[in-house]
């Protein structure tokens, strides 16, 4: 069955199932990253405990990075649970990967409080501290977004 994705008016490539929410853009934004903000076409899908997305130049290509990361979580077992067990990483708010997929998953360890003495992120110092120099900082980048590098290569 042909899904049309979320925020737009195009009809997925692959037969994504219902309970899986899909959403997509081609005008994505990206801040945070090692070089700095770029400009992507992405792709999002939400199956149970986790999310997933694809970014490209084209939504088609995004959807088709998604897609194989949605084979590779379906595809996941070995123990008889779905997922697991898990690692950290670099996240401290109860997410965790599966070492076995590599899949990111939520709420699979306790969060680990934030240290106070550490620098905020953009998305903090916008939204929890509404800092103006952010705000700004966020609406020139938005404003000048065709001038963004598009979405890092590979997979």
């Amino acid at each position: 069955m042909t899904r049309t994705i979320e925020n737009t008016t195009t009809e997925a490539q692959h037969d994504w199932p219902e309970s899986v929410y899909i959403q997509g853009g081609e005008h994505g934004v990206v801040f945070g990253a090692a070089d700095g903000p770029y400009q992507t076409a992405f792709f999002e899908a939400f199956p149970g405990g986790t999310f997933l997305r694809g970014e490209g130049k084209t939504l088609a290509e995004a959807e088709e990075k998604c897609w194989k990361q949605y084979q590779v979580f379906t595809a996941c077992d070995g123990t008889g649970e779905p997922h697991g067990p898990f690692e950290r990483r670099q996240y401290t708010n109860g997410a965790g990967f599966c070492t076995r997929c590599g899949i990111w998953m939520s709420q699979v360890f306790d969060p680990i409080p934030d240290d106070p003495n550490r620098e905020r992120r953009l998305i903090e110092r916008v939204f929890v501290d509404r800092d103006p120099e952010a705000i700004e900082e966020v609406l020139t980048t938005v404003a000048d977004a065709a001038s963004l590098p598009h979405a890092p290569s590979g997979d």
